[in-house]
């Protein structure tokens, strides 16, 4: 008898597969709402979890509530998150490919695992099929909380994500490396709404696959929309709020947050998107918060791919921003016979620097003697739509500057360094020779040099050797030696501190 399959989300772990940007856009409340919970499934399946709290919103407090209630499968977990992050990538060719999103949505588990970086295997298929019950299974009460694009309001609804999933042509092979099978979803009205009317905030799904840990990934999201409300300052977070809204235990004692969330935000520092966090202890009420600090990876994410910088209680749908990289990007596809206005949704879609890079690459094969390409055009499109791979030894423009920019940063970094020491050095040296003045007189210096070619005869034999004016000038060595030893004289680091002028960075 076959064992009965449990109905428990797994949590593989995402395959990094490019140091490029990978961008995908995630719909707001989604990410905002804590709807993807960072439980370890393997321990409790959730099924209902709720929170509320007090907003400022338009100049006047709001109390605001949202309840999440889950099937036997449980609620959306991490693991979800990512199927939807590789869901959202489908559902952003397509709106690229038709210029919107529209129902049903096709795709195939294949493309699915493609996206995720997974092992093709049976299992796969069925966690796949177990997402989308989840998702379809799943609904949000709303009070005050879910933001509607289109009508620019908060509402009072019990709202699902999925209004039907399917499954559908499933294959009777026994190999998993040969079953095709395909999968239908039926966005619920809001969610296709908010999709199209870009109610979004953009990331790096290759950043996110970087992160092993759930937490890490439920924070990754927060981060965006935090670090934008406040133009790249500090964000304070109260701990408790933030394992709420994650759907994880919260703790008491600093030993034991640091061991959990903590862990999870050491992960967010090492790929650089915090550069540091800081557990404190609030003053207006009992527990701590977490203050963390912007890392550069996301300060550089955000400034080429902005967002609306307003909390999302404020917020309205993002408007796109267009960059002179986009429009470079744009013209150098409507040099190779793309459309203008194809070619600026492709740059809107996948970024201009996927695009410049990709027109690099495709330029170098378009010229070759041993090939003829006549339909460039096409080409460039379905590099872009089918995220073909640029190989790695090939050097595009926009990497030749920016190796050639780096070298010439750290060119100019090790010449600030040379001058600062120099200064340094200078400055030390000044110190000293005030600290001698200061200690002796022109001829109490001369008599302690004597003393101390007096001294070194008696049991230095080397110093012997040495003939009368050597002598002094190696008795002056161990008098200066000396008293910089006795002199509390500040270090290069902290002399630099003072020192704004020679700053290295």
């Amino acid at each position: 008898m076959a064992k009965k399959r449990s109905s428990k989300p797994t949590e593989p772990t995402l395959l990094p597969i490019s140091v490029d940007v990978d961008l995908i856009r995630f719909e707001r409340n989604l990410l905002t709402l804590g709807f993807f919970g960072a439980a370890d499934p393997r321990n409790e399946i959730q099924r209902t979890r709720v929170f509320e709290k007090e907003i400022e919103r338009q100049g006047h407090r709001v109390r605001v509530k949202v309840e999440f209630r889950g099937s036997e499968l449980g609620l959306p977990t991490t693991a979800d998150r990512d199927k939807f992050i590789a869901f959202l990538k489908i559902l952003n060719e397509q709106k690229a490919t038709r210029g919107k999103i529209t129902n049903p949505v096709r795709f195939t588990g294949y493309r699915m695992i493609q996206e995720l970086g997974l092992t093709r295997n049976a299992g796969i298929y069925e966690d796949i099929a177990d997402w989308g019950k989840r998702m379809s299974d799943s609904t949000i009460t709303s009070s005050q909380v879910v933001y509607l694009a289109t009508k620019k309001v908060y509402t009072d609804d019990t709202l699902h994500v999925f209004a039907r999933f399917k499954r559908s042509g499933v294959s009777s092979l026994k190999k998993s490396t040969d079953r095709q099978e395909g999968f239908e979803v039926e966005l619920a009205d809001w969610l296709l709404e908010n999709l199209n009317q870009r109610f979004v905030v953009p990331e790096d799904f290759n950043a996110y696959k970087k992160l092993t840990r759930p937490i890490s990934k439920g924070i990754f999201g927060f981060l965006h929309v935090a670090f934008h409300a406040t133009g790249g300052r500090p964000v304070e977070k109260d701990y408790a709020d933030l394992c709420n809204e994650l759907g994880i235990k919260s703790y008491q004692y600093p030993s034991k947050i640091k061991s959990t969330i903590g862990a999870a935000l050491n992960e967010l520092v090492k790929i650089n998107y915090l550069s540091k966090w800081e557990l404190k202890r609030m003053v207006t009420k009992t527990g701590y918060k977490i203050i963390l600090h912007v890392g550069s990876e996301l300060t550089q994410f955000m400034s080429k791919y902005r967002t609306d910088r307003k909390l999302l209680a404020e917020s309205t749908p993002d408007e796109p921003q267009t960059t002179e990289a986009d429009l470079a990007a744009v013209n150098r596809l409507v040099e190779h016979g793309v459309l203008p206005d194809r070619a600026q949704l492709l740059v809107h879609t996948y970024g201009a620097d996927r695009v410049l890079d990709i027109v690099d690459y495709q330029e170098t094969q378009m010229t070759s003697k041993r090939r003829r390409i006549d339909n460039p055009a096409g080409l460039l499109i379905y590099s872009l739509e089918n995220n073909l791979p640029i190989p790695l030894s090939f050097i595009t423009s926009r990497k030749r500057k920016e190796i050639e920019a780096d070298a010439k940063a750290k060119e100019e970094k090790r010449d600030r360094e040379e001058k600062a020491h120099m200064a340094y050095m200078t400055w030390a040296e000044a110190e000293l020779e005030q600290a001698i003045a200061k200690r002796f007189s022109a001829s109490a210096l001369q008599r302690k040099v004597q003393e101390v070619v007096s001294q070194r005869i008696k049991k230095d034999l080397r110093f012997i050797r040495v003939d009368g004016e050597q002598r002094e000038k190696l008795a002056m060595q161990f008098i200066r030696k000396e008293i910089r030893e006795e002199m509390d004289l500040a270090t290069f680091d902290e002399w630099l501190g003072k020192h704004s002028q020679f700053s290295l960075f």
